[in-house]
């Protein structure tokens, strides 16, 4: 797989059984076999537009199949940031908790559930990732599966069935090491219709110049989708360029993650192509462009 010394990865256990309903059933027009839709986080650079941004990653990966789109406050109004075809979109939008539950973005949020594209598949996301907000104490676990239910009720008024409810978790809120657990923050099946995770190789191996297995990193989220039975998806996936590695690793890991959510059925996983303040997740080396674009295409 042309990997380079830096690539080390770390031992995994037996592979986990394939999930059942709970991944198959994402995929209600392909078996489960099919592979995810490719996608990317990214930001408009050097005085870009996001539609420009967005013609840029499609030129860099043949194409993405998906996008990830993040809002701070409440969605503007569609088309909103770009304008992406009739390719799905995977939507973030933060307001305070009690406000929402307290009906005050009522009329905004009804009119945006309304107006949400019918050709194509909407998974808009409440708060993504709230741990870190919650342990901070900016909110409650509970506030925030209130206001889950809240907007659940307020996107079912739009009769519009490609609007899908989708809770986006870290996948470190898995590990015994976080002290967290996710049903804390999930407000059950009867609001969600799809559990996605955020999923990187953690920084403290990348400092030391290793990958984690993607089998030992997504085991637990796998699990869990598999016992709730919800369709399976990862809305962020990245990690830096390993110390030591000129890129030719982390595109063997990049290769070998989408290799088994493809075998688990994933509707999509969606690549952090941002610099951020922890670290540069850009697929900028060549030999990770060829795997996203291998990918995509």
């Amino acid at each position: 797989m042309g990997l380079s010394g830096a690539m080390v990865l770390a031992p995994a256990p037996a592979a986990v059984e394939r999930p059942g309903v709970a991944v198959d059933g994402a995929r209600r027009d392909s078996p489960a076999t099919a592979k995810p839709l490719c996608g990317a986080s990214f930001a408009a650079e050097n005085g870009e537009t996001y539609q420009q941004a967005l013609a840029r990653l499609d030129a860099r990966y043949g194409g993405l199949k998906a996008v990830r789109l993040f809002y701070g406050g409440l969605p503007q109004a569609w088309p909103g940031k770009l304008d992406g075809g009739t390719r799905p979109l995977v939507i973030s939008f933060k307001a305070g908790p009690r406000v929402v539950s307290s009906g005050a973005h009522d009329t905004t949020l009804r009119a945006w559930f309304r107006a949400a594209p019918r050709d194509r598949d909407i998974y808009w996301t409440f708060y993504h990732e709230p741990e870190d907000d919650i342990a901070r104490g900016e909110f409650t676990a509970a506030d925030y599966r209130q206001a889950w239910k809240h907007l659940a009720a307020l996107a079912r008024e739009a009769a519009n069935p490609r609007l899908r409810a989708t809770l986006i978790l870290m996948n470190w809120t898995l590990e015994t090491a976080s002290g967290r657990h996710w049903r804390d923050y999930y407000p059950g099946r009867d609001t969600i219709d799809v559990l996605a995770w955020d999923v990187y190789n953690y920084d403290t191996l990348a400092a030391k110049g290793r990958y984690l297995d993607p089998r030992t990193l997504l085991a637990q989220s796998i699990a869990v989708n598999r016992s709730e039975n919800l369709p399976y998806g990862v809305a962020e996936l990245g990690s830096h360029i390993a110390a030591g590695d000129d890129g030719t690793g982390r595109a063997a890991w990049l290769r070998q993650m989408t290799a088994h959510l493809s075998e688990h059925g994933a509707l999509w996983a969606l690549y952090f192509d941002l610099d951020w303040p922890s670290g540069d997740y850009r697929l900028n080396d060549p030999h990770g462009r060829a795997a996203w674009t291998d990918f995509c295409t």
